[in-house]
């Protein structure tokens, strides 16, 4: 019969989601089973000697180990939280706090969770949080550059407490994040790629074209002013690639010039005549090779036939999209172009 009533005490712990203390035993143990307090003590503590059963805080019984069972379920809530403070641990498993403390302790210094500490108390969770940070900082990075107080507002949501010291110290210690220098009105930002060029030369380009129109009463066109420009920073003008096939028709590149400026107008709303007009638009209305179409384009705007508006963030683009642009020997992407009023 003692056989029985041990047999009864293993079956009822384990089906059991929690320990159990002696009277909640008695009360759940099949009418068939009769125990008494007295004989149930050492009935208990038999099979907790055997290593049958297993005793827990508070008095408790469980066939679990609690050395194992706790790590077990602290892993197992981890895996679908973020960080979080050992009190909260302890209130999800409902098991004391020195024994959340010995089992985190120990998973620590096995490498299966992490600290997160940015102020007073620690929290813990299953990823690094310098790995975490930088995966979420990349992800954030492949649409393009972003401010300081962007990442960090992005990494914040999933590692509470983040701050900007946090953010300075991951990135200077990571490979293939560029930090993008603030220049006028450019900010500093970040980036999984150097800078473009092009939105610091907002000064250079207002400077030129302001010499431009004061030396305009002489007609003395845009390119020769980006001629003398390339003298003074010795660089050599380069040759005119070749256009590879003719146009149809074999038109000149007056005539494709000519082709752009009519498209221009088609594409404008009706007495718009200063309105802007998509590079990608133009392109795909027109029969023209891309190569002569991107000379053409540039050649009109040194000439000061049209401006063009050039792409903030380019690299943001895939490779087919930025093939729709217009791009020039300086490397800057437009994206619009509209005609000029002629002086």
């Amino acid at each position: 019969m003692t056989a029985d009533k041990r047999e009864a005490i293993r079956t009822l712990l384990q089906r059991s989601q929690i320990p159990k203390s002696a009277s909640q035993l008695r009360k759940e143990l099949p009418e068939s089973v009769r125990i008494s307090g007295k004989e149930l003590a050492p009935l208990l503590d038999e099979l907790v000697r055997a290593g049958v059963v297993f005793l827990w805080p508070r008095k408790m019984f469980w066939d679990r180990d609690p050395a194992r069972e706790i790590p077990r379920r602290i892993l197992e809530f981890l895996a679908g939280s973020g960080p979080v403070a050992a009190a909260k641990i302890r209130g999800a498993l409902k098991v004391p706090l020195e024994l959340i403390h010995f089992a985190l302790e120990e998973l620590v210094g096995k490498g299966r969770v992490y600290v997160w500490q940015p102020g007073k108390s620690p929290s813990y969770c299953l990823a690094e949080p310098r790995s975490a940070a930088l995966d979420i900082i990349r992800n954030a990075l492949a649409r393009g550059p972003l401010t300081e107080k962007d990442l960090v507002n992005r990494v914040r949501k999933d590692l509470p407490g983040y701050q900007t010291k946090h953010f300075r110290e991951h990135v200077s210690s990571s490979q293939g994040i560029f930090e993008h220098p603030k220049y006028g009105k450019v900010k500093t930002q970040y980036g999984l790629k150097p800078p473009e060029p092009g939105p610091y030369l907002t000064r250079a380009v207002q400077e030129v074209l302001s010499v431009h129109k004061l030396l305009a009463p002489f007609d003395i066109p845009l390119e020769a002013v980006h001629d003398a420009l390339r003298r003074e920073l010795g660089l050599g003008r380069k040759p005119e690639p070749s256009t590879g096939k003719p146009l149809q028709g074999q038109e000149t590149s007056r005539e494709a010039e000519a082709l752009i400026l009519d498209g221009i107008s088609r594409l404008q709303p009706p007495g718009q005549k200063r309105a802007l007009v998509s590079i990608r638009e133009l392109r795909r209305s027109l029969n023209l090779e891309k190569g002569v179409f991107d000379r053409a384009v540039l050649s009109l705007a040194l000439r000061g036939n049209v401006a063009l508006h050039h792409h903030d963030f380019p690299s943001s683009l895939n490779t087919a999209e930025r093939e729709e642009l217009v791009r020039d020997e300086q490397g800057t992407y437009y994206i619009g172009i509209v005609p000029k009023e002629r002086s």
